[in-house]
C-alpha cells in the first residue's frame, strides 16, 4: 500500500495523528544521521578551503623569494654620466662602485662602399645573366655570392641572402641608383667585392670602387689609459659595466657607479612579510578554537601542516646551496626566526652584509644565474632553491592537491549517503504507516463491537424498565 493512500484512512479509529507519530519516530533515527553526514561534509568542504589557503600562502611565499633568485635582481650600481650624448652605460651584478674618466676619440667604423651608377632599378647586368660575386674580408676570402637576377635590385638580394658578413642597399640619389655595401665594424673587417661574370673577368657595369667610410676600431681612454676595441658595445673593461659609444667627447666624461640598496633591502623585507603571512595562516589552520570563516581551526591536527611548516623553515635557516666565505645563510644578512616562528630582519646586519660583502650576498641569494629552470639540476642558490621547492608543493601531484582532491572525492562519497539515507527513511515510513494501518483497524473493529454491544445493552435495559 503506498504511503498516500495508508495516510487518508489512518487516524479514524483512535483519533491520534499517527502520521506524526510516524514522522517523528523517523525523524528521531534519521537526524543524528543527516547530521553527522552533514557534519563532515563541512568539515571536508572547510578542509578543501584550508588546502586553498596554504596554496595562496605558499604562491606569495614564493613571489617574494622570486624578486631575490635572480642576480639582475641585485643590479644595485646606478651609473651617473657627465656626458651621455657621447656614451651610454649598463651596470650588471658585479659591477663595484667607483668613480672613472671615459674620453672618447673615435667610434668603430664600418667600411662602406658604393657601386658604379646604374640607370634604374632594373637595369640589365652582364646582358642579363647571372654572375658571381667574390668577397673577402680582413684579407680572407669568404666565398662567392651568386647573383641570379642581373639587376641592381637583384644584386642586392643577392648580397643580403648571403649573410657572409656584409650588408647591402639600394640608394636612390637622384640622378642613378647605387649599390651600397656595408661590413661590420673594425678596421679587421674591411672586405673587397669583386665580379665575375662567369670566365674569370669582371662585369663590366658592376664595380665596388667608390669608398665612402673606411673601417675603423673604436679608440677611448679610461682614466687615462687608452683601449682600442672593434665594437662600439664595450664589456671587456669594466667588471660589470658596459659601454655603448656614440660619439667623440668633449675632453674627458666623469663616470660614477653609486650602490643603491634600497629595493634590495625593500625586497628582502617583502620576504618577511611574506614569511610571516604564510605562518599566521598555518597558525589558523591549526587553531581549533580559530573563529576565522571558511578555514579556521579546519587543518587542526593534519600532519601536512608541520609539514609544509618545515620544509618552508628549511628554506630560511638552511645553508644556501651557494655559499659564500662569510655569507652563507639567510642569518648571515641579518634574517632570523624567533621562538614564535616569526620571521624578523635585523637591518643593521643587512647593511653591513651589503657594505661589506654585496657580491657574496647576491651569490648566496642567487647563485649568480638568471632564469634557471625547475628542471635544472645547477645549485640555485636560497631564494632559486626555495621557488623550486615551492613549485613542486604547487604541482597538481603535490600532496597539497593530492590531499584537497581527495577531500573533494569524500565529499561526494558523503552526499551518495545522504541519497542512500534518504531512501531507507522513505521505506521506515511506508513500514510504520503500515503497521499503524493495521493498529487502526483493530482499534475500529474494537470501536465498533464497543458501540454494537452498548446498543443492545440499552435495548435491553428499555425492555425490561416496560
Amino acid at each position: 500500500m503506498a504511503t498516500s493512500s495508508i495516510v487518508n484512512t489512518l487516524g479514524a479509529g483512535s483519533g491520534i495523528d499517527v502520521k506524526s507519530l510516524a514522522q517523528s519516530l523517523v525523524d528521531a533515527e534519521k537526524t543524528p544521521k543527516k547530521e553527522r553526514i552533514e557534519t563532515k561534509i563541512t568539515q571536508s568542504e572547510a578542509r578543501i578551503s584550508g588546502y586553498s589557503a596554504i596554496k595562496y600562502a605558499l604562491s606569495t611565499l614564493k613571489t617574494a623569494f622570486g624578486k631575490l633568485n635572480d642576480a639582475n635582481d641585485f643590479s644595485s650600481i646606478q651609473p651617473s654620466n657627465t656626458q651621455p650624448a657621447a656614451f651610454g652605460v649598463s651596470a650588471g651584478p658585479s659591477a663595484e662602485a667607483g668613480s672613472y674618466s671615459i674620453e672618447v676619440l673615435q667610434t668603430a667604423l664600418a667600411q662602406r662602399t658604393a657601386s658604379s651608377n646604374f640607370a634604374d632599378r632594373a637595369t640589365s647586368l652582364n646582358g642579363g645573366a647571372a654572375f658571381t660575386l667574390k668577397l673577402s674580408i680582413g684579407g680572407v676570402s669568404k666565398g662567392s655570392i651568386d647573383v641570379t637576377t642581373a639587376t641592381p635590385t637583384g644584386l642586392v638580394s643577392a648580397i643580403n641572402g648571403a649573410k657572409l658578413g656584409v650588408t647591402a642597399q639600394l640608394i636612390n640619389t637622384g640622378s642613378a641608383y647605387n649599390v651600397v655595401v656595408t661590413g661590420e665594424t673594425g678596421e679587421a673587417q674591411n672586405f673587397s667585392l669583386t665580379s665575375d661574370d662567369g670566365t674569370g673577368s669582371a662585369v663590366a657595369e658592376v664595380g665596388f670602387t667608390n669608398a665612402l667610410q673606411t673601417a675603423a676600431n673604436a679608440r677611448f681612454k679610461v682614466n687615462g689609459l687608452e683601449v682600442s676595441r672593434s665594437s662600439n658595445t664595450i664589456n671587456d673593461v669594466i667588471d660589470g659595466v658596459t659601454l655603448d659609444l656614440y660619439a667623440n667627447s668633449t675632453g674627458a666624461a666623469r663616470l660614477d657607479l653609486n650602490r643603491n640598496t634600497a629595493s634590495i633591502k625593500d625586497n628582502i623585507q617583502a620576504l618577511v612579510t611574506a614569511y610571516n603571512d604564510f605562518e599566521e595562516t598555518l597558525r589558523i589552520l591549526g587553531d581549533s578554537t580559530s573563529e576565522v570563516e571558511e578555514f579556521g581551526g579546519a587543518l587542526s591536527g593534519d600532519s601536512l601542516l608541520q609539514s609544509v611548516r618545515s620544509q618552508v623553515r628549511g628554506m630560511i635557516t638552511n645553508n644556501s646551496s651557494t655559499p659564500g666565505t662569510t655569507i652563507k645563510a639567510a642569518r648571515d644578512v641579518g634574517l632570523s626566526i624567533d621562538r614564535f616562528g616569526k620571521l624578523t630582519l635585523n637591518e643593521d646586519k643587512l647593511d653591513t652584509a651589503l657594505q661589506n660583502n654585496f657580491s657574496e650576498v647576491s651569490t648566496m641569494f642567487s647563485a649568480g644565474t638568471n632564469n634557471q629552470s625547475i628542471y635544472s639540476t645547477a645549485p640555485a642558490g636560497l631564494a632559486g632553491g626555495a621557488i623550486n621547492s615551492i613549485e613542486k608543493m604547487l604541482l597538481s601531484t603535490g600532496l597539497i592537491d593530492t590531499k584537497s582532491k581527495s577531500a573533494t572525492t569524500q565529499i561526494a562519497k558523503y552526499k551518495e549517503d545522504l541519497i542512500l539515507l534518504d531512501e531507507r527513511m522513505e521505506k521506515l515510513m511506508t513500514r510504520y504507516m503500515n503497521q499503524f494501518s493495521v493498529m487502526e483497524s483493530i482499534v475500529g473493529n474494537s470501536n465498533s463491537m464497543r458501540e454494537s454491544l452498548k446498543g443492545t445493552f440499552e435495548s435491553m435495559m428499555k425492555a425490561y424498565s416496560n
